[in-house]
């Protein structure tokens, strides 16, 4: 397998970058949420979402790994929270969607008018998606979630539900009566976190995404919001990274630039180093996706896991290395830490996503291992 990525991949990447760079309230240190709309807009006329869309339905056909030096790009510039879900449901739906569905829902994703928040957590609940506890019966949506990005600004919801065949992923208009959302506090009020409730929801007819197989959809949903997020971590882990080293060459102190202090050099030499070591892992998790290799569960899990482990580390002594200023609010390095947060704890915490490894591993290694089933549960 060839990860050097070609012309046109590079290319979208570096359209993306320079388009977020011109939207600098993004990365202000003020916590609210005026730049976002400003900031989507601008990707709609792009075409970013209509990357994943096939070309039957008016879009560029790409996969996934096509788009990680441009989610490297979002993550870094702090662009709009659910950008990651439109983009994940419109290469679910690609994937999986039935004609009718591709037909009448991949071209309003393309044109940006359909603006889909994915709706997994649960309180109380643990990370697998498969053990959700909001129902649908007789065609009617029950339960609420929590931490759905910019809940108040979509225009649908992907509600990952159990259905009378198992957990499936619902989609659900925003303004269907029934439908209540509540914002509440969180560590990044920017990502617009909130509460959604469905109170005995009628579902449309079509409403459940690739009934044919729904618990494969489910699976393709979280796997895939895994795989994006890593590349999201990695692209604030590269800028924080990016910014610690330039700070380190220009602030002088005792007559020297601080970078040329052997503890400050080695620390900046370790960061650079997870950081590329969270790069293979990154890449190789979005490949597999694309790909749906057979080792796509362990390695989107590696991939969450470890990059989520690396922008942590990287944002804590980026912030250490800027000394006392670093901890101050008008400089804005904790803006990437708050995101970096956010995004760890979505599809998945490192803890769980370990623990998949391990039960993958063992499965690979000893094939009698049946204790946890391959699904995402």
């Amino acid at each position: 397998m060839n990860f050097a990525f070609d012309e046109d991949q590079k290319s979208l990447g570096d359209t993306v970058a320079r388009l977020l760079a011109d939207h600098e309230g993004l990365r202000a240190p003020d916590l609210g949420r005026a730049a976002a709309a400003p900031a989507r807009a601008a990707l709609v006329e792009l075409g970013l979402f209509a990357m994943m869309v096939p070309e039957e339905q008016g879009g560029a056909g790409l996969k996934a790994v096509d788009l990680a030096l441009s989610l490297e790009a979002l993550g870094g510039a702090l662009a709009p929270a659910a950008v990651l879900d439109t983009l994940l449901v419109s290469e679910v739906l690609a994937a999986h969607g039935t004609a009718a569905q591709r037909d009448a829902l991949l071209p309003l994703l393309a044109a940006g008018e359909l603006r889909v928040a994915i709706a997994v957590t649960e309180e109380g609940g643990d990370d697998a998606p498969a053990t959700v506890r909001t129902r649908v019966a007789a065609e009617r949506l029950t339960g609420s979630k929590l931490l759905v990005r910019e809940a108040a600004d979509v225009t649908h919801f992907a509600v990952i539900a159990q259905g009378a065949g198992g957990p499936g992923v619902y989609l659900v208009a925003a303004e269907t009566a029934g439908v209540a959302i509540r914002d509440h506090e969180d560590i990044d009020p920017s990502a617009g976190m909130g509460a959604v409730s469905f109170d005995d929801v009628a579902l449309d007819a079509d409403a459940l995404v690739g009934p044919g197989d729904p618990l494969a959809v489910v699976e393709r949903l979280f796997d895939g919001g895994a795989a994006m997020s890593a590349c999201l971590q990695l692209g604030i882990a590269a800028r924080m990274l990016d910014t610690a080293v330039e700070y380190a060459r220009t602030r002088v102190q005792f007559g020297k630039p601080i970078g040329s202090f052997q503890a400050l050099k080695h620390r900046c030499a370790d960061l650079a180093v997870a950081v590329e070591a969270a790069r293979s892992a990154t890449y190789h998790g979005i490949w597999a996706y694309s790909e749906d290799a057979p080792d796509r569960a362990r390695a989107v899990s590696m991939a969450k896991a470890y990059a989520g482990e690396v922008v942590r580390e990287v944002c804590n002594e980026a912030i250490q290395i800027h000394g006392g200023m670093g901890f101050t609010w008008e400089l804005g390095l904790h803006r990437y830490l708050r995101r970096a947060k956010v995004i760890e704890h979505a599809f998945g915490a490192a803890i769980w996503h370990n623990e998949r490894i391990l039960v993958e591993t063992l499965r690979d290694e000893l094939p009698g291992v049946t204790a946890v089933d391959r699904k995402v549960a």
